[in-house]
């Protein structure tokens, strides 16, 4: 008596070999749709976040300004307990033009950048799902995204400080003391990192450029 698996077809190679390759694009795709949707999601994470911060920054009442100066205590509504505070709020309706302008590019420029950096980012990806790891091209986006989140760091930090000691020079008559630029080691290291990627994908493309040199 027959057994009934051996009136199964048995499928050849290039039917095998087709389905791997249905299988693996339909991957591609979907891990492209992914990394697509995650960009539009931070985009729009970025622009929602600038145009709130607009909103604040052109309030009815003045432009509230994050600000940092040296800890102060401050009691609790309430009670008798205290608190430390080194940051907070200030709405302020007549800021220098320097000080708003410095306001504004706080506020502007680091959106820019993440965008800049998203968009790299986007392109990137997207070349790597296409299995072009070393195309021409790839270091030079990782570069852009390098410069972009060292320039926004610089932006937040110096234009950030500016903003803040101006609007709690305005806000308290100049009688608290702001605090001098604080430096976050974080964006330095992500730019580095990044930047040390875009020296390993220059260093492939040299090495795809030499090899089909020879072939």
């Amino acid at each position: 008596m027959m057994n009934g698996s051996s009136d199964r077809p048995i499928p050849d190679a290039a039917a095998l070999a087709a389905q791997r390759a249905a299988k693996a694009e339909r991957s591609a795709r979907t891990d492209l749709v992914t990394v697509i949707a995650v960009a539009v999601v931070a985009a729009i994470a970025v622009v929602l976040g600038l145009v709130l911060r607009l909103f604040d920054i052109f309030g009815v009442d003045g432009a509230a300004v994050p600000v940092r100066f040296d800890p102060v205590d401050a009691a609790l509504p309430g009670g008798s307990a205290s608190v430390r505070v080194d940051e907070g709020f200030v709405v302020v309706a007549d800021l220098p033009f320097a000080t708003f302008a410095s306001v504004l590019l706080a506020a502007i420029l680091p959106a820019l950048a993440s965008l800049v950096v998203v968009a790299c980012s986007l392109r990137f990806f997207r070349r790597l799902l296409r299995g072009e790891a070393f195309a021409p091209g790839n270091a030079r986006l990782l570069s852009i995204a390098s410069i972009a989140i060292l320039c926004g760091w610089l932006a937040d930090s110096f234009f950030g400080t500016l903003a803040s000691n101006g609007a709690l020079a305005v806000a308290t008559d100049r009688t608290v003391d702001g605090v001098a630029v604080e430096i976050s080691w974080l964006p330095v290291l992500a730019a580095m990192a990044v930047g040390g990627l875009a020296i390993a994908f220059r260093a492939g493309e040299r090495l795809r450029a030499d090899t089909e040199g020879l072939v």
